[in-house]
């Protein structure tokens, strides 16, 4: 089959499963933020980019590492002081919008964001907790910017303008429910998770995975918003949804579906994946921003347009 034919059939099936699908479950990452104001973190300029310069590494993806952290923690919590302003002056998106809308409709099971700016929040979503929110429709898989945590006692806040103001002049913010160590602390750090990140358990609960499980195994339709697969998180979360698909025998039912203005984030995925030829995968090349307010119109047909560059890996 040629690739213009593949391309009028994946379009097709798009616009009917975006017509029919009542349980979508979505994931995001930065590329959903990025015409929010939001920095990226792998594209040129972006948070990787920036960290090299700023503190010399061979990798500003070092920053963003436990063991950094723990070693310079307040040089690094520095730098999310700057994406955490970053993100309070940044204004949610057509796309985050759109989720919003999908959420209201009935017709989001739940949103998965590897995002840690809390635009989801703004647009109008609730945030997901295993005690006082099982309802909520957004689940911050890595945390948020805006809160600190203290990893002994778990006490959890939003960040204030005074600890901002501290943690600017490289000063650390004593928890204020146990210090009491000589030295003030312990301390509260940015509820973000890193990678390797040893105290992982305060960022983000351990029946997140359980969720997620239960959810993409009622789904009628994934989508894979902003996201480059670069990173071993988003990839290991993908084989995690195709294998839980597999199990109930619906892989080729429920399409999985890469947005993103590249072709590398499907190119990327596809090189993590192994038995390529039992993957279902819908590409569409094209930003949140463009597709997801079209998916949540519900009264789309086929007259809307997709982007001739659609592509199936079916």
């Amino acid at each position: 089959m040629c690739r213009e034919s593949q391309s009028k059939e994946s379009m097709d099936l798009f616009r009917s499963k975006m017509v029919e699908a009542k349980r979508i479950v979505v994931f995001s990452g930065s590329g959903l933020s990025a015409t929010s104001g939001m920095s990226t973190f792998s594209t040129q300029g972006g948070l990787y980019e920036q960290a090299k310069k700023q503190f010399k590494l061979s990798d500003g993806k070092l920053l963003f590492t436990y063991s950094f952290y723990s070693k310079h923690k307040v040089q690094a919590e520095s730098f999310f002081v700057e994406i955490h302003k970053e993100a309070l002056r940044a204004s949610p998106g057509p796309g985050h919008k759109a989720l919003a809308v999908l959420g209201t409709s009935g017709r989001l099971a739940r949103h998965y964001t590897l995002n840690i700016d809390g635009l989801a929040t703004k647009a109008g979503m609730d945030v997901w907790d295993p005690e006082d929110n099982t309802h909520g429709k957004t689940v911050e898989m890595h945390g948020s910017i805006h809160e600190i945590v203290c990893t002994e006692c778990g006490e959890t806040r939003l960040l204030t303008y005074d600890d901002t103001d501290l943690l600017s002049r490289h000063q650390s913010i004593p928890c204020s429910s146990c210090s009491s160590r000589d030295d003030g602390g312990p301390y509260m750090r940015f509820k973000v998770m890193l990678y390797d990140d040893m105290e992982g358990e305060y960022i983000t609960s351990d029946d997140v995975l359980d969720l997620m499980e239960e959810d993409v195994k009622k789904a009628d339709l994934v989508l894979w918003v902003g996201i480059s697969f670069q990173q071993s998180a988003s990839t290991s979360y993908f084989r995690k949804v195709r294998r839980w698909l597999q199990e109930e025998a619906r892989h080729h039912d429920v399409p999985q579906v890469v947005i993103n203005p590249s072709d590398d984030a499907l190119w990327n995925v596809l090189t993590a994946c192994s038995n390529q030829q039992e993957l279902n995968i819908l590409e569409i090349l094209g930003t949140a921003d463009d597709i997801l307010p079209m998916i949540a119109d519900h009264k789309m047909s086929t007259s809307v347009t997709i982007p001739d560059s659609t592509h199936s890996n079916k």
